[in-house]
């Protein structure tokens, strides 16, 4: 075994964390943003199923009583199909931003478990440094003594 420097602890891999800190940090960004458009897609489609329920509110108070353009109720009855449509659309929209989203949540949680291994690491080797570093200070204060003890022993 190599004799020990002494001195301040140095992690050989702190490079290695500094990059996957970096790399959880990019990850929590694009987790941030996929989760923005995650709700924006979801407000949307609230906002097409709320004017859909509209829409067939008004076509029905238009089938109540006496019909007088049958035409118009044609025309609301088709662009209620459009917005039909315009729902579904959404409605994939808002499951392809959700897949997204856990698909980044996935490569954070990743990331984030990278880095804990790295510092895991970091924090056992700094435990047996400190437990070497206490064992050389022993040494070293053992060897005093012994040589004063030798020195008065001689002295006598």
């Amino acid at each position: 075994m190599h004799k020990p420097k002494k001195g301040k602890f140095r992690y050989r891999l702190d490079s290695v964390l500094n990059v996957r800190e970096i790399r959880e940090k990019q990850h929590k960004e694009v987790f941030a943003e996929k989760e923005r458009i995650l709700i924006e897609e979801k407000k949307k489609e609230e906002e097409i199923k709320n004017w859909e329920d509209s829409l067939n509110q008004q076509l029905r108070k238009s089938l109540v009583g006496e019909i007088k353009d049958f035409g118009s109720i044609l025309r609301r009855r088709s662009h209620l199909v459009k917005v039909k449509e315009d729902v579904v659309s959404q409605e994939e929209k808002r499951v392809d931003a959700e897949t997204a989203r856990e698909a980044q949540r996935v490569k954070l949680v990743d990331a984030m478990k990278d880095r804990k291994i790295i510092e895991q690491d970091k924090g056992n080797k700094k435990d047996s440094w400190k437990k070497l570093m206490d064992h050389e200070e022993m040494n070293f204060l053992d060897d005093i003594a012994t040589s004063q003890f030798n020195r008065n022993k001689e002295q006598k």
